[in-house]
């Protein structure tokens, strides 16, 4: 099974724009490659949980979808991804904010080795059903005494943002097991934002 990412649709829609996109077989859209094509209004077909086509609105008769549940095998692409971003990160955030570097290391290496979703469950697989994905990521104030790698931080902030929001909202098609798995990972993608936030704020404060 292939997941088809935001980014990949991202680098195909910049090469040539397009209205429409049909999925290829045998492929899914991640939750981020879904909302893509949503916030860009391009028509789509071949994934399940798509939009309507136009032609539906226009009574064309089209064959009735089934509302299946949300592969969680995307989640682990997506985690995947986000895993190797975060090593890199802490590979350069060594010796410039070590806390950080380790942390991000930790988890960043936790996601990058999982294989299924329940792989990204930390050990007491604890999620506040309360707590919602990250919030907008920090703006670092432009000023050289600011290290290049906290607005580095502020990047992969953003980008662990964009994913966990498309996941906090894709539980609500999910049961209640794999529910629980996607909101710890969203707890967990939060609790690393906080602490990017955080060390940029603390990083502006020593300037």
């Amino acid at each position: 099974m292939h997941y088809v990412t935001e980014d990949e649709l991202r680098e195909a829609y910049g090469t040539c724009p397009f209205e429409k996109y049909k999925l290829p077989e045998d492929a899914r859209l991640t939750p981020s490659a879904r909302q893509f094509l949503i916030d860009f209004r391009i028509e789509f077909e071949g994934d399940e949980r798509g939009p309507k086509p136009h032609g539906e609105a226009r009574g064309i008769h089209v064959s009735p979808r089934r509302e299946p549940t949300v592969d969680l095998g995307a989640l682990v692409f997506d985690a995947n991804l986000l895993g190797a971003r975060l090593r890199l990160l802490a590979r350069r955030a060594l010796g410039v904010d070590n806390t950080v570097a380790r942390r991000t290391e930790r988890v960043g290496r936790l996601w990058q080795e999982a294989r299924v979703a329940s792989d990204l469950v930390t050990g007491d697989g604890h999620a506040d059903p309360g707590g919602g994905p990250p919030g907008p990521a920090p703006v670092p104030t432009f000023d050289a005494g600011i290290h290049p790698i906290f607005f580095e931080m502020a990047s992969v902030h953003a980008q662990i943002g964009r994913y966990a929001r498309s996941w906090a909202r894709a539980k609500e098609s999910l049961g209640p097991e794999e529910a629980r798995v996607a909101s710890a990972w969203v707890g967990e993608a939060t609790t690393v934002c906080e602490l990017l936030e955080e060390a940029i704020s603390n990083a502006e404060e020593e300037v």
